[in-house]
């Protein structure tokens, strides 16, 4: 029987009941439209196609481009963009988010921990996100950005339904911010509603767009007239008179024929990010003495990030030692006569940019492949033999049983649904790439047995993008010896052994890419290869999600590794990999392993839910281990032995089975700096000749103390801990 009360729409496709917490499942997606900008919309209800969450009137949310490229309302949308996201489960999802700062954007609590079935927020059940920028044309991604978002939340509130999320590469110095209001609105102020309804190009709903009277419910909602669609979620409510952000839009009510949104007052009380963001504390006096105060005339506040100068630059120079490459290219954006800029170049020279062209440019026309006929070849093959340098290549549905061997620069691009686009090679490489550049874009690659590559990237230089790929024979991408390639929104899944495969000093950029399922690693980087490695998902393999093997090097940030077989990243004998700002979890092994007299820098990683340690460092290995978390792990959060090293330093370990850290056999690491905290037995224990220098830690409120130094143990320097 259905409750006797008035449903509470929400914008993703969420129901909430007003008279309890009892949740629909949202709106879905098809898995296909994670990572493209152009969708065809799906939500519905019943037989009537699509529903608003709440129209007004006549629906009055329009395309915002309808007022010019250049025009004011444009160039305020800029911070606004669609948030897709990738859950487990194989369902996909999309809301709007704004940008607030340089590192950190703002959506609704129920797209992320909501979907995610988790009401904590303390995991989003988001294998992949990604924020969407400058997707303002309906139906043209031309001049879209890309950004990856961390599925790990910042901060979140249930309450007030606001979420905000951690966001790589610092699209503020494109797009500016949206700056927050501290007061609420008067009544029957003039609003506007920017966002994505439906997941489409950015609309505007403006005509009729106000707050109600009163414009702040008894229940504490802003309560509005702006026309909003599913994927609305998110969108900020702004006020006309200044264009700073009133309210964070979230549902619509069919009590009082209103939307809703909730106010910024609200969430600027409860969020640090937010006010940190602001740079100003929400105003504490009575409604009605705020917009006094703002009919006397307060200045509007400005919408993009002023340029950094004198201290900012040395905090923008201190964050991004912290942050790592989209800091120091931040950095240099803003900073560029600053004391350390020539020194930021060429960290971004070393490790932030991998060469890759983009197809040779050609007026000529473009030769279609159809399996069946009908095209000017059934042969991909044969289109390829036949193309100038420059030239695409359409293939349209159809299975073609050929592998491809490509050494002109060409493009070759599925018209179609991918899934219906097949290339299948048994005992030959489905695509074999030496071309000097090139794309390959929205196909099914299969590698159906043989000693070969699903993709084999053996010279020059290629973008491999938004396909399907798998293989029954060798690892299911290989790169060597080349001069760059982007391997970006790629599903690499089933490899009969590993997932992508980086050796004689390959070269690649890596992002957004799913890999799961692989027999061994889901990437593996050895003989002097050297990618960056960004935003990717690396799961459910029967070796490690990550394994930077004999002379690897790269730089590996913002990735979410989870559910391997072995440790989710392994790092032997390499050579000094960055692996910063990722997401750790739930590895059948250990979360972190390094070995065999590696060097690495392990900076800001959150590591928890292992089944052994967080951490393991051994036989010579000497990382620096900066800034992490490590928590909740089944043993020890870090396990050191066998002569490994080390210095770990600004960690916070916390809530582990066993040990804060366990130190054994010849081992003597430098240990300091650390808050660890919570542990079932001691803070730190050291046996076995183990030995080290532990100084300016606190080690307290551990359950069974702070050291436990056994008989046998080796030289330990303790001092300044807090004990």
């Amino acid at each position: 029987m259905r409750p006797l009360f008035a449903a509470l729409v929400l914008s993703a496709g969420v129901t909430l009941w007003a008279g309890g917490a009892v949740a629909r499942a949202p709106a879905e997606f098809d898995l296909a439209d994670f990572g493209k900008i152009i969708i065809q919309p799906r939500q519905s209800a019943g037989s009537t196609g699509l529903v608003f969450e709440q129209a007004i009137g006549d629906y009055q949310n329009e395309p915002i481009i309808t007022y010019g490229e250049n025009s004011p309302i444009v160039r305020l949308g800029k911070p606004i963009g669609r948030l897709d996201m990738l859950f487990e489960g194989d369902k996909t999802g999309f809301c709007t988010a704004f940008i607030v700062d340089d590192q950190h954007i703002v959506t609704n609590h129920h797209c992320i921990p909501g979907m995610g079935g988790d009401p904590s927020g303390a995991v989003s059940g988001v294998l992949a996100a990604q924020f969407v920028a400058g997707f303002i044309k309906p139906g043209n991604s031309q001049g879209v950005d890309r950004f990856t978002v961390s599925p790990q939340i910042v901060e979140t509130s249930r309450e007030l339904d606001y979420t905000v999320l951690r966001v790589f590469g610092n699209p503020s110095t494109k797009y500016g911010k949206l700056e927050l209001a501290a007061a609420d609105p008067e009544d029957s102020e003039f609003l506007w509603i920017i966002g994505h309804p439906q997941g489409q190009s950015q609309h505007i709903s403006r005509e009729g767009c106000a707050a109600a009277i009163p414009a702040i419910s008894a229940e504490g909602k802003l309560m509005h007239s702006c026309d909003t669609l599913g994927g609305n979620s998110g969108s900020p409510v702004i006020r006309l008179s200044d264009k700073r952000v009133i309210g964070l839009h979230h549902a619509g009510d069919s009590r009082t024929g209103f939307n809703m949104a909730i106010p910024m007052t609200r969430i600027l009380a409860q969020s640090r990010v937010l006010r940190d963001a602001s740079g100003e504390q929400p105003a504490a006096r009575p409604v009605a003495q705020q917009q006094a105060s703002r009919a006397v005339g307060q200045a509007p506040g400005p919408v993009a990030v002023a340029p950094a100068t004198g201290d900012s630059c040395l905090a923008l120079w201190t964050e991004a030692k912290i942050i790592g490459c989209a800091g120091y290219e931040t950095y240099v954006a803003e900073c560029g006569d600053h004391t350390f800029a020539s020194m930021a170049q060429r960290v971004i020279q070393r490790e932030c940019s991998v060469p890759s062209r983009a197809p040779v440019e050609s007026d000529m026309r473009a030769l279609t492949v159809k399996a069946g006929g009908g095209g000017d070849y059934s042969s991909v093959q044969a289109a390829i033999a036949a193309a100038q340098p420059g030239m695409r290549i359409e293939v349209y549905p159809g299975t073609y049983t050929e592998g491809l061997d490509v050494t002109k620069p060409v493009e070759i691009v599925g018209i179609g649904n991918r899934a219906d686009i097949v290339i299948k090679a048994a005992e030959d490489n489905a695509v074999r790439w030496t071309a000097e550049s090139g794309r390959v874009a929205n196909m099914t690659l299969i590698q159906d047995g043989g000693t070969y590559f699903g993709f084999h990237i053996a010279a020059g230089s290629v973008i491999v993008e938004d396909n399907d790929i798998t293989s029954k024979g060798l690892a299911v991408m290989a790169v060597r010896a080349n001069e760059g390639a982007t391997i970006r929104r790629n599903v690499i899944h089933d490899g009969a052994q590993g997932g992508i495969f980086l050796f004689e000093e390959g070269k690649a950029l890596i992002e957004d890419n799913a890999l799961f399922g692989h027999s061994l690693g889901a990437i593996e980087v050895k003989e002097g290869a050297d990618p960056i490695v960004r935003g990717n998902t690396m799961r459910d393999g029967g070796g490690s999600g990550l394994f930077v093997n004999l002379g690897g090097k790269g730089r590996y940030e913002g990735n979410t590794i989870f559910n391997n077989a072995l440790a989710n990243i392994e790092v032997k004998a390499a050579n000094d990999p960055l692996i910063t700002g990722n997401i750790v979890r739930n590895s059948q092994q250990g979360g972190i392993m390094v070995s065999d007299g590696a060097t690495a820098r392990i900076e800001n990683n959150t590591v928890y839910a292992n089944t052994f340690s967080g951490l393991e460092i051994t036989t010579g290995a000497n990382p620096t281990v900066r800034n992490n978390e490590f928590r909740d792990g089944a043993q020890s959060a870090i396990y050191i032995h066998s002569g490994g090293k080390g210095v770990i330093e600004n960690n916070d370990i916390h809530h582990n089975a066993f040990y804060g850290i366990s130190v054994k056999g010849d081992s003597a690491p430098i240990v300091r700096a650390n808050r660890i905290h919570g542990n079932s037995y001691e803070a730190i224990r050291v046996r076995e000749g183990g030995g080290g220098t532990y100084e300016d830690n606190d080690l307290s409120a551990n359950a069974a103390g702070a050291f436990r130094i056994e008989e046998g143990a080796g030289s330990v320097i303790r001092r300044g801990n807090k004990e």
